[in-house]
């Protein structure tokens, strides 16, 4: 019997068994697995990555995956997709842009005389463990941004411009990833992941609408959100610049 301060019962704490380093780790990889799978969006791995490294309780972890198989099919990993080859983009002034739901292929190649790739991941899906992204074109380059947890190796070539990556630290090895190649005379790489516990435009609108999940939503709602991260971005872009000068300057 327990006490009337909480104590425990049967041998067991009251609040549950407290869940090891270990086991934390292994809980992160099956989430990964599932992402991998497609059968979690990048920001709900984001998400549940976050709690479980922050869980204190066998049963914490468990909660995370509940919604998901012990293991992959019986015989290993899923074989539907494997043989599909790449997705191509190709128009001679544009180039790729994506925002909201989305199931990101093994092999995407965008190919543009002038413009690039845009991509807002948060609410992508994976069609593999690791996918690429390779961006050809003159004029363009490539902007992504992804939830905290995700991998992201990018190179490439372009004679005017480089690679920037902002944010959350690099996840390293074993974590979901994306490879990125980018090719222009003019364009670079620019790659912004999301500090922990950021949400997605998308998710704060619908919230501040007081909206459920989202499946499908009108492409209004859609314009709206992604103005919204626009703006962010251009801030943020200000808000480097003028330390970038600061720097130049020692700090006058």
């Amino acid at each position: 019997m327990s006490d009337s301060t909480g104590g425990s019962t049967g041998g067991e704490p009251a609040e549950g068994v407290r869940a090891s380093d270990a086991e934390r780790d292994a809980t992160v990889e099956r989430l990964s697995q599932a992402t991998g799978e497609g059968r979690l969006t990048l920001e709900e791995f984001s998400e549940r990555m976050e709690r479980a490294t922050e869980a204190r309780t066998r049963a914490e972890l468990d909660r995370l995956v509940t919604d998901l198989p012990v293991s992959g099919p019986a015989g290993g990993p899923l074989s539907v997709g494997t043989q599909a080859g790449p997705s191509w983009h190709i128009s001679p002034v544009g180039g790729l842009n994506v925002f909201g739901p989305w199931r990101m292929g093994r092999h995407v190649i965008v190919a543009t005389l002038i413009g690039g790739a845009r991509l807002d991941l948060s609410q992508a899906e994976l069609a593999a463990p690791e996918v690429t992204l390779t961006q050809v074109s003159l004029v363009g380059g490539v902007r992504v941004r992804v939830p905290s947890g995700i991998r992201v190796e990018a190179s490439g070539l372009s004679l005017v411009g480089g690679t920037q990556v902002e944010g959350a630290p690099d996840p390293g090895p074993g974590a979901p990833t994306i490879h990125i190649r980018a090719f222009s005379l003019i364009g670079g790489i620019r790659v912004r992941r999301d500090a922990p516990g950021r949400r997605s435009a998308a998710k704060r609108l619908d919230q501040g609408l007081g909206r459920g999940p989202r499946r499908g939503a009108d492409w209004r709602s859609e314009r709206r959100a992604e103005l919204v991260d626009r703006r962010t971005e251009r801030h943020a872009e200000r808000r480097a610049e003028r330390r970038s000068r600061r720097g130049r300057y020692g700090g006058r």
